[in-house]
Order: structure tokens, then sequence, then C-alpha cells
């Protein structure tokens, strides 16, 4: 197999602009995707998205990414809805959804650095696409990637040029109030809100929802759409790349600030202080406004590097706790549940990925922070406060995130350590280990609940390290401890 042939992660193929992601890669994607859809509906159609990145071209410029879907699609028979400007991953997955649609395509390498690029595949359910149709997309891609492939006939016939943000925005704040027994849209004028768009697909899609809520007084930084990010970094999960957006809520006094990433499926929550709010934090302050509401809740769904915040929350409240491996697809099936019972299911992940069983099956970014300015307007509390009371209800945990970046030629190696460890190779630490669990790179668990997890990236030469206990010294230390176990050669022999 060609070693720049086509595989899909867990958000889909990304690679390298040039190398690993090509116009070749993604015109073989688009084939496979049309096979996909062609089987399932004799006339289908398929939406297109795509961030601001290199490659992605509203004005579908020759040997553009966007051009080579069109072209492809198009040529097969496939009508194509293409969005007429840069749109985040939510909206598209939230099209999908509201007209029934056979699926969509999203150009996006999501948080990574802009020298990267990916596409991604949302089937009808706007969903992630799950593991068994990513695994029968990369086998065609891959096939027809190495076959070759007739030139592409666009159609112009089939293509269809597309803007719903502001339809998305109502939509969404429409529904939020329905789920939340709200009859009429309290008066959001009194907020004050910054954002922080990164240079990427969001800002059009935050001034419509701030249009619907009669929001006026609010700030987006970094607003303009930039293939280079205007420089800056696109993951807004490293809290030192948000120092500026800080300095803006502080001028305006604001009750709460947001950054996204670069397709808007990702969020950062500062509260009043300029203090982060975690994903599951977030989940949990929501969680509780809808049992304290007493509006029929299932649960939450969360990961194996989430918080134990969420479970502790949940199982007090005789909720329905869901931990899976990590990637948004494989929380579907429980937002689908929550429908099918008629009760609100949440779904987060410690990165920054949320949404809830009456939006869409698909993380958003604008989500939780909508949702979470109706939860301040209806009690009358400061984001500290919530937190706070949360904390006095559940506990609280310190959760700690750091990359490990290695030579790239240590991959194996650091697949056979994950593969070989066990309890009794674990290295001797000051807390007993009570267990390892593999469901998604491997996650070391230690008597009294404190755990420390290292999952290898897909797209990138470098660990993802969590850990969580219950102070920030233990969490730091727990991390200290993962980079040490990375840095062996080989696994350890058997304590004695």
């Amino acid at each position: 197999m060609d070693e720049k042939a086509i595989s899909f992660g867990t958000s889909g193929h990304r690679g390298i602009l040039g190398k690993s992601i090509t116009i070749k890669h993604v015109d073989a994607i688009a084939q496979a995707v049309a096979d996909f859809v062609l089987e399932h509906n004799t006339k289908p159609r398929v939406a297109i998205g795509y961030d601001p990145r290199e490659g992605n071209s509203p004005s579908l410029a020759a040997k553009s990414y966007t051009k080579t879907l069109v072209d492809r699609l198009t040529s097969r028979g496939v009508r194509v809805d293409l969005f007429d400007t840069y749109t985040p991953t939510p909206v598209v997955s939230w099209y999908i959804q509201h007209y029934k649609i056979d699926g969509g395509l999203i150009l996006t390498a999501s948080h990574n650095p802009p020298q990267y690029n990916g596409i991604k595949f949302n089937p009808s359910n706007g969903a992630p696409a799950p593991g068994d149709v990513t695994q029968w997309l990369e086998e065609r891609a891959n096939f027809v990637y190495q076959q070759g492939m007739p030139e592409a006939q666009f159609d112009a016939e089939l293509l269809n040029r597309v803007d719903t943000v502001n339809e998305f925005a109502a939509d969404m704040v429409e529904k939020l109030m329905k789920n939340c027994g709200v009859t009429e849209i309290p008066n959001f004028s009194d907020l004050a809100i910054a954002v922080d768009a990164k240079h990427g697909a969001v800002a059009g899609t935050w001034r419509a929802i701030f249009s619907k809520l009669g929001i006026t007084n609010y700030e987006i930084i970094h607003a303009e759409p930039a293939s280079d990010f205007g420089g800056i970094e696109p993951n807004p999960t490293k809290f030192e790349t948000l120092r500026n957006l800080i300095k803006v809520q502080q001028k305006m006094d604001g009750v709460m600030s947001i950054a996204n990433d670069p397709d808007g499926d990702r969020h950062v929550i500062l509260d009043e202080t300029g203090i982060l709010i975690t994903p599951e934090e977030v989940a949990v302050i929501l969680y509780d406004f809808l049992v304290t509401r007493k509006i029929p809740v299932l649960g939450v769904a969360t990961t194996v590097a989430s918080s134990q915040l969420v479970k502790s929350a949940v199982t007090q409240n005789g909720g329905k706790f869901h931990e899976t491996a990590v990637g948004f697809k494989y929380f579907a099936s429980y937002l689908e549940n929550g429908r099918f019972e008629n009760k609100i299911a949440l779904a987060v992940e410690s990165s920054g990925g949320f949404s809830a069983s009456f939006h869409t099956l698909e993380k958003c970014g604008f989500f939780p922070a909508v949702f979470l300015m109706l939860v301040l307007k209806l009690t009358g509390k400061t984001l500290s406060e919530l937190r706070a009371d949360i904390e006095a209800k559940y506990g609280k945990y310190y959760f700690a995130e750091e990359e490990y970046q290695f030579d790239p030629a240590r991959k194996p190696q650091l697949v056979s350590i994950f593969r070989d460890l066990t309890v009794d190779k674990v290295p001797a630490f000051d807390i007993p280990v009570a267990d390892i669990n593999k469901m998604d790179g491997v996650k070391i668990s230690f008597e009294g609940g404190d755990w420390v997890l290292m999952r290898l990236s897909g797209t990138e030469p470098l660990a993802r390290i969590y850990a969580e206990s219950k102070s920030i010294e233990a969490s730091q230390k727990l991390i200290e401890f993962a980079k040490q176990l990375l840095s062996q050669s080989r696994v350890y022999a058997p304590r004695i």
C-alpha cells in the first residue's frame, strides 16, 4: 500500500498538506462517499462544508479540495449542497439532520496546526460516521486511490449553494428554550460576551446567535478567516493562547468568554473572572440545572479521558452514566436513545466536545455556551457561583492535560509499551495501581480514584496525557509519572 494511503482516524482522514493529504486523496474519498450514498439512495444529496484551511475554496478555485469534491460527486450523479462560505462542522451536521439529506463532507483538520487539513464524513443522522462506515470508506477509497479514477465531469445542475447559519442559530435557540420549559426567550441584552474565533469559520455563526438572543454587547477577536490562522495557535484548549481573550473580557466586564477551534466543534469557556470552566464542569452545571428544574434527563455520556465529576453527578441523581472510547462518534447511540425515551441526554468530551439529544449528534462549540447563558439568566448566578454549587454537591476534582512529543521513529516502540503494560509492570508510584483500562490508549487507575491516561495521536507524533486527582499537585505528579513511563525504551519487567 502506498505510504500516503488514506486512513480514517477518530474523526476522518487528516494529514500534512501536499503529503499525507492531497487532491488524489480527496478525490478517492469523494468517489468512496459517492459509492456509499448511491448504495442507499438512487438520487442522493450531500452537503459540503469547510473551514479556511489551505485547499478549501468558497469560489471553487482550480485544484482546490472543494472543487475536487464537487466535481467528483456531481459527476457521479450526487446532488451537492455547497455552503457558500466557511462553515462550522456543527452547522453542517445540523443541516444534514434538519433537511434529511444523505450526509455531508467537511474539509477541516479541527484543532491541528495550519499545515494540516482533513476530510470527514457524517452520514444521514448528522453524527460522525461510525467505525463500520469509516472502515468501508477507507477500504473503498484506498482501492480507487491505487487503481486510479476517470476524470470527473462537473455537472452544474447538481450544485446548489446554501447559507443557513441564521436558520441554525434560530433553531438551536428555539429548541433549547422549548426543552428547558421556557415559553419566551429571556432578555439577554444585559450580557457581555467575548469570543475568540481563532481566524476560523465561527465568527458569522456567533453573530447570528447574538442577533437571535438580542445580545449587542459582544466582541469577537481573530474574527476574519485565514488559512494560517493569523499565526496563532488554533487549539483553544491550550490556555496560554487565550490571554488576549481574557484581556478583552476584563475590559468589557464580560459574564463569560468563549473560544472555539477553526471548525467550531470544540469549546472553551471562561467564567466572569477569566478562570476556565472545564467541559465536564459545563456538562454537570447544565445537567444539575435540568435535574433541579425536574426536566426528564437520561444522563451524560463521556469518555475514558473525562473527569470523575460527571459520574459523581449522574450517579447521585439516579441517572444513566455512559463511558466510551475517545471520539464523539461513540456518543451517537446514547443521544439517540435519549430521543427515543423522550429524555434529554448530554454528551461531553474533555477536549471540548459537547451536545445534547435535542440538538445535533455531532459536537458543537456554540451550544454549551448558549445553554450556559440561559442558566445564568434563569438562576441569576455567575458562572463561578454555579461551579461552586456543583463542587459542593458532587466533589472537587483537578483535571490536567499535556502533550508529550516524540521522534516519529519511536511510535512502534510506544505502541509496544502500551500493548505490553500490565498492572504488575507499572513502575512503582506513591499509590498502588488498581486497574489498567485499554479501551482507548492506556488508562492507569490508582487506589483512591486518581488516574492517568496516555493516548497516541492519530495525526501527529505526540501522545496526549490526561490525569485527575483531588489536588493540582497530585494531578501534575501523575502527568510527570506518565512522561517518565513514555520516555522508557521498553515496558518494565514485573515487579517482585
